[in-house]
């Protein structure tokens, strides 16, 4: 699955928005471990840790999906 999964996708899907939804992705998942750490309920450091390391993967998959799109990018344009 890709992490650049969007409510709707748009039109253009430029490298740009491609990182800015990943972006938006990850800081989600910070949230989500800032409320866990403060509801207190049992259990809540280790799914702020949960969050915080799919907020990592989301940016790391990110960036291999960006470099494998510079990778096809090149080897498709002819050399000039």
């Amino acid at each position: 699955m890709s992490s650049l999964v969007e409510a709707a996708p748009s039109l253009a899907n430029g490298f740009a928005e491609r990182r800015a939804i990943a972006r938006a992705n990850a800081n989600w998942f910070r949230k989500l471990a800032i409320r866990a750490l403060r509801d207190g309920w049992p259990g809540s450091a280790q799914r702020a840790a949960n969050a915080r390391k799919a907020a990592r993967l989301v940016l790391a998959q990110a960036r291999r999906e960006a470099m494998v799109q510079r990778m096809i990018e090149s080897s498709v344009l002819p050399a000039s």
